[in-house]
């Protein structure tokens, strides 16, 4: 495993024990997904290195100071280069209560399961979509309801990896249909329901196209009672303990992916070197080469991307942007590694004799897990502007008084416009014309009409409206506040004359203005 300039001596040292580790397992874990039987003497062998317990405190028998998140990611991918059931089984139990215990449990709940989750005893899973709940998260219809000091739950789950298999369920419930709440998001509570309690049943197992031989299914919870001393991060607290996490497991479901990657370059390489057409070997083919350079690109670029997240929390910072984009980058490169490496293949690559084509299946399966590609993209687009900064501050725009062309500006004091009109409509009118020049087929900020006029508040509405009324200007509302503006050809003519707008390049010959 390449190790990063930065990893610590004990990350480094780890890389080199989970890489003889799967190279070891990889015969056994690849049996294992031929019989569909779960590979517990893998999982054994895991918890007896320590591994689960790489996100736990030394004090309940972990190693997380040590470790660090990078270090679970690290273990992560090792685990994903032998098998879903075993990548499942690791990540899911590390943010399907691991993490959650571990940063909102009380001192009781931290003792009480962190140690048996360190040695490999207790395996987790989380408890959030169902059958009508998937990426809209905070809709959650699972309802948990106070008796005395118990919670009683009732609802379903679905998709829920690690089903049956898992010791500790963390559950999410809505505990409260006040709309204050779900405005504030304070309507919903983590629970850790364990495995036994009465009415917590496994109502279906499902048969995926993709993770094969992991324990995916549907859970039924009909009144569950569960003592409130199970309660993770306090009532209401849900969102929260849920939100949390998400940057952490993104990076992680992302690092067993690179494990994937790897086995795909190898194989391809593998296959190619060793394939004869035409009277040549395959990998001599350029389109081959084009297609193996392509892996190791996306390869490489993946677990920049992915240990560079980990780094960032390890650093005790929330990389929203980073943990997101390791999590649609990652899973979109996987699949096409994996159709890259089944088509240097051939018809090999399309057998499941050599891996690659599970791996196209994985990709694709965590471009839909752990929050879908799409809202993810959704949400970039939303944040971008708080989560980047000053990193995409947007210029003004202004005319160069020597050449006339428009230029971006980012020094307010440069180039400032200078109007002529002392009264307040005409002023905006004249910061409108000056918008028209540089972005003509664009509205103005209400924000940069008051920057130019010095008008704000409801003097800048009382003048836009009066010139809306006018017919003076077009004007852009949201919620019914004013957004943006702009001046119509009405209002252009009245400010200014048409010799204020007109600009041409120097080669352009005299006379064409008519």
């Amino acid at each position: 495993m390449e190790k990063f300039p930065w990893w610590t001596d004990f990350q480094r040292k780890l890389a080199d024990e989970v890489e003889e580790f799967a190279d070891e397992y990889m015969p056994r874990a690849i049996e294992a997904v031929w019989t569909r039987k779960f590979p517990w003497d893998i999982i054994k062998a895991i918890g007896e290195k320590g591994w689960l317990g790489a996100t736990i405190p030394e004090k309940y028998g972990g190693m997380y100071e040590k470790s660090k998140i990078t270090g679970a990611c690290i273990i992560a991918e090792g685990m994903g280069r032998l098998s879903s059931m075993v990548a499942s089984y690791y990540n899911t139990t590390m943010f399907g209560g691991c993490y959650q215990i571990a940063k909102f449990g009380t001192e009781e709940q931290k003792e009480r399961w962190l140690p048996k989750m360190a040695e490999g005893k207790l395996c987790g899973a989380i408890c959030l979509t169902e059958p009508f709940v998937g990426s809209d998260a905070a809709a959650v219809e699972t309802v948990a309801i106070r008796d005395g000091n118990e919670y009683i739950i009732n609802g379903k789950k679905r998709f829920i990896s690690n089903s049956g298999i898992a010791d500790i369920y963390l559950v999410y419930a809505r505990t409260s249909d006040d709309p204050k709440d779900r405005e504030n998001y304070r309507h919903l509570t983590a629970f850790v329901v364990e495995k036994g309690t009465p009415g917590l049943r496994v109502e279906k197992i499902n048969e995926l196209g993709v993770a094969d031989g992991v324990r995916n299914g549907y859970l039924d919870l009909d009144n569950v009672r569960v003592p409130a001393e199970n309660v993770i991060g306090g009532e209401g607290n849900g969102w929260l303990v849920m939100i949390s996490g998400l940057n952490f497991e993104r990076l992680l479901l992302s690092a067993g992916l690179l494990g994937g990657m790897k086995e795909a370059l190898r194989m391809a390489l593998y296959v190619t070197r060793r394939r004869v057409q035409f009277g040549r070997r395959t990998i001599e083919f350029q389109t081959n080469q084009l297609r193996i350079a392509d892996i190791t690109m996306w390869y490489k670029l993946s677990r920049l991307i992915v240990y560079y997240g980990s780094y960032l929390l390890d650093q005790g910072r929330e990389p929203i942007l980073e943990s997101t984009i390791a999590k649609i980058f990652t899973s979109e490169m996987c699949q096409r590694i994996g159709t890259d490496a089944v088509l240097c293949m051939g018809g090999d690559g399309l057998t499941k004799f050599y891996f690659v084509e599970m791996v196209h299946r994985e990709g694709l399966f965590m471009q839909i897990g752990a929050g879908t590609n799409d809202v993810l993209r959704i949400l970039l687009a939303r944040m971008v502007r708080r989560l980047l900064g000053d990193e995409v501050k947007e210029p003004r725009r202004r005319i160069s008084e020597k050449y006339g062309i428009p230029l971006n500006v980012y020094k307010r004091e440069q180039l400032k416009p200078k109007f002529e009109s002392t009264d307040p409509e005409d002023l905006v009118l004249e910061a409108l014309a000056e918008d028209y020049r540089v972005n003509p087929g664009l509205y103005m900020l209400r924000e940069d009409i008051e920057e130019d006029t010095g008008i704000k508040g409801d003097k800048l509405d009382e003048i836009l409206e009066s010139l809306e009324r006018k017919r003076y200007v077009k004007l852009y509302r949201e919620k019914g506040k004013i957004r943006m503006a702009k001046a119509t050809y009405i209002g252009l003519r009245k400010i200014k004359p048409l010799e204020y707008y007109q600009w041409f390049p120097d080669w352009v010959e005299k006379g064409i203005e008519f």
